[in-house]
């Protein structure tokens, strides 16, 4: 979730986009089931679902205000140094939080422990009701995988408050498997882990360069852009949602 804008992710040549930035991803045009979806009906068998912007709410501005306030430092330089610190991968597993967490007290000059990192940095996380509810509804007739570009202390965060697990038959989170989207083999993932065929998939995410990569796979992509829109998208691939 804390991928620069101007990385690259392995694997793939597409430029990694930081969730948690809104101007990071307002990319023309939005692929959607329309655009994805073969002649008749399609055979969806698995439903993939992002977790941020998606069903689970947040406000990055204001964990952002946490960190440059608590620091001394302007929003300008706090992001700057967040640049910094999302090269070392923590959100693809590649260093722990203790590691990341000293490399941000180095760059803002602070001396965060552990808890106050972790209050800050899971500041206004929360599931979003609707789409809860939502999930629960289509989790008893498909099964539903989560892939989420996300790290440890979010993920933990998120798991403890609110069991956002208890929706999915798999979790495959980037900092786990080692990869994030839009890197193509974080989507083969899902199709090894199934064993069902990319069009007989549906994924549903926020951002546009996450949905192109499915989308080139041969998944049903839909941007989510809100609960009714992904309800009327479902239905017009032959997802039952009630």
């Amino acid at each position: 979730m804390i991928e620069p804008h101007n990385n690259k992710n392995a694997g793939t040549d597409k430029p990694a986009v930081d969730p948690f930035d809104p101007e990071s991803f307002k990319t023309p045009g939005i692929m959607t089931a329309e655009a994805t979806a073969v002649a008749g009906t399609p055979d969806v068998k698995l439903l993939v679902f992002d977790m941020g912007h998606v069903f689970v709410r947040f406000n990055w501005a204001e964990v952002c205000k946490g960190f440059y306030t608590r620091s001394g430092h302007t929003e300008a330089e706090f992001k700057q140094v967040l640049a910094h610190v999302a090269t070392l991968g923590y959100e693809r597993g590649k260093i722990g939080t203790e590691e990341f967490l000293r490399e941000l007290n180095a760059k803002l000059g602070t001396t965060l422990s552990r808890s106050e990192f972790e209050a800050l940095w899971n500041n206004t996380f929360e599931e979003d009701p609707e789409m809860a509810a939502l999930l629960t509804s289509l989790q008893a007739r498909y099964p539903l995988y989560l892939l989420s570009n996300t790290n440890e202390v979010h993920y933990d965060h998120l798991q403890g408050s609110f069991d956002v697990a208890r929706h999915f038959k798999e979790l495959i989170l980037s900092y786990q498997v080692g990869l994030a989207k839009p890197d193509t083999a974080i989507y083969q993932v899902v199709l090894e882990r199934s064993g069902l065929r990319a069009d007989q998939c549906v994924f549903v995410d926020d951002l546009a360069p996450n949905i192109a990569a499915a989308s080139a796979l041969g998944m049903h992509a839909i941007q989510f852009v809100g609960i009714d829109d992904l309800k009327m998208r479902l239905s017009a691939l032959g997802v039952a949602v009630q």
